[in-house]
């Protein structure tokens, strides 16, 4: 098959063996699977090893059935949850299989979906609706890692929650907090194509971050956040979005970033604060997520700028380094 593999300085699209579904597994024939930003910093600053298969929000058809699987057939069609687990192990029952060293997960640490086939545990097989696109399941997976951030953070209806970053994922969690009931969102980012999604998406404030920042939009608009879900990784911003904090309020770090975070503590005590952290999501948040998109529940499809070959994939994944207009790259490996 051919599929798009990690080399030094970047990517190609060659051939690889053809995945084999082990025992309780199937191969999937990918439709359709997002570029994430995680997928653009991994190859940009050279974190992929060599051989690595990248690709981890997909959906596609089951081609082929390994021994012990039942309830999955040839031709069905599925989105795929990446992350692996157990469901025994301290991770797994603390609702971080994430971080479960049992089980690989697809696209990290097994190969993913940036190529035409994948093998795929029966457990993590997501069944898809008759006659829904099935390209639409390959937005469960960030859909699924915002349901989780605004679990977390507890915002619901009444509250005014900040979303600082407006790229995939923060569109998402604008996506979600309209889900959880919430009217008053504030987006910030820089991107003019991903503030204008913000705005299609759910957001009634959208703040250009170079003209005017955070803070002083906060000042001057006499706002306390409820909530902050920080998804930008822009250095001080943890620092900044707690500063906007409500007493009782919550921040929720989603970006992954190597900032030492400055933390007033004293402010955290006496007012209550909650900082916690999450980067991914639980198995009932990804079938949540599934349901939403099959009910039409949320405009995923609307944030797709284009859909490129796995032959320009390679490129795309450099031109998502400086995004510009862009705001979500599909790779359709059946193109």
């Amino acid at each position: 098959m051919r599929a798009v593999v990690c080399v030094p300085g970047g990517t190609e699209v060659t051939d690889v063996p053809d995945p084999v579904p082990g025992v309780g597994e199937v191969v999937v024939a990918v439709e359709a699977c997002g570029l994430c930003g995680s997928d653009v910093h991994a190859v940009a600053a050279g974190f992929a090893r060599p051989g690595q298969i990248l690709g981890h929000e997909f959906s596609g058809r089951i081609a082929e059935t390994g021994r012990g699987v039942t309830g999955w057939q040839a031709g069905q069609a599925v989105a795929v949850n990446p992350l692996g687990s157990c469901g025994t192990c301290r991770a797994c029952g603390g609702g971080v299989p994430f971080r479960c060293d049992a089980m690989p997960n697809l696209g990290i640490s097994a190969p993913g979906a940036f190529a035409q086939f994948a093998a795929v545990p029966q457990a993590q097989l997501v069944a898809l609706p008759d006659g829904l696109p099935v390209e639409v399941g390959a937005h469960a997976e960030p859909l699924a890692v915002a349901l989780q951030a605004v679990s977390q953070a507890g915002a619901g209806p009444g509250d005014a929650v900040l979303v600082y970053g407006v790229g995939p994922i923060g569109l998402s969690v604008i996506m979600a907090l309209r889900l959880a009931g919430v009217d008053a969102i504030v987006a910030a980012g820089r991107s003019a194509g991903r503030r204008a999604a913000a705005a299609r998406v759910g957001a009634g404030v959208v703040i250009d971050t170079r003209q005017v920042g955070v803070t002083e939009y906060a000042t001057q608009a006499g706002l306390r956040f409820t909530a902050a879900i920080e998804c930008s990784g822009a250095p001080g911003s943890v620092a900044e979005a707690l500063g906007l904090l409500e007493p009782g309020g919550s921040c929720v770090e989603v970006a992954l970033t190597s900032e030492d975070a400055a933390v007033p503590l004293l402010r955290m005590v006496g007012d209550g604060l909650r900082l916690s952290g999450t980067c991914a999501f639980s198995n009932p948040a990804y079938e949540a997520a599934v349901g939403h998109l099959a009910a039409g529940r949320v405009p995923a499809a609307d944030l797709i700028s284009e859909r490129v070959s796995l032959a320009d994939t390679p490129a795309a994944l450099v031109r998502l380094r400086a995004p510009g207009d862009l705001v979500k790259i599909l790779t359709r490996p059946g193109q």
